[in-house]
């Protein structure tokens, strides 16, 4: 099984809740064709003007191919008009493990929006701090 771990460098001025939006979106694509870097950025397009995800303050992306991560650059409108300040992601591929502990890992950080959600699961310590570990890379 592969997986990715989403980070955005970048926020540009979007706010926390449209970030979770384009980090699932940014997931959903990446399950749906891991290896087609043009139906990743394909599904990016379709998804990320609608209202509940960016809206308006979409104005184009680009998917660059890196090993078997992608860099994701994308392009902004200011709520005035204008460009806005990009938002910059990576999608770092990763190999999950066959172990319980690891599937149930990448399960969980691929639902979650923030890291302060963890605290909230009432997880074992130890799985618990490597989920906050693993939120952090």
């Amino acid at each position: 099984m592969v997986s990715f771990n989403i980070c955005i460098d970048e926020t540009g001025t979007q706010s926390v809740d449209i970030l979770s939006a384009i980090r699932r979106v940014i997931r959903h694509s990446l399950e749906l064709h891991p290896e087609h870097e043009k139906l990743i950025r394909q599904s990016m397009v379709c998804s990320l003007p609608l209202p509940h995800v960016m809206g308006p303050a979409y104005r184009y992306l680009w998917v660059d191919k890196i090993g078997a991560s992608f860099f994701i650059i994308i392009a902004t409108h200011c709520e005035g008009g204008g460009r806005g300040k990009p938002v910059l992601v990576w999608a770092i591929r990763r190999k999950v493990g066959d172990t319980l502990k690891d599937i149930c890992m990448d399960t969980i950080l691929g639902r979650l929006r923030v890291k302060m959600e963890v605290e909230k699961l009432g997880l074992p310590t130890i799985l618990q701090r490597d989920l906050m570990a693993a939120f952090d890379t």
